[in-house]
């Protein structure tokens, strides 16, 4: 798509990583350009065992409305 906007370069995916740690919560944030790689991210970061959380949200200031406002609209248009 054309009007696809990234933050992180063209990473289309951002993952937030809570683990445990005896000084208090570690996030660590990944770029993903497919959500298939984060499997890997999980199995080679700090041990697993300790993640609290895992966020994964789309890689756009705007959450992706703007991307879908377009396809919205054609949609209301139809009915």
């Amino acid at each position: 798509m054309s009007n696809v906007v990234t933050l992180h370069g063209d990473k289309r995916w951002k993952a937030v990583l809570v683990y445990g740690h005896q000084n208090g919560p570690i996030t660590i944030e990944h770029y993903l350009e497919e959500i298939s790689e984060l499997h890997n991210i999980i199995e080679h970061g700090p041990d697993w065992n300790t993640l609290i959380a895992c966020t994964v949200t789309i890689n756009r200031p705007d959450g992706g409305e703007e991307q879908n406002s377009e396809e919205k609209e054609a949609r209301r248009e139809h009915r």
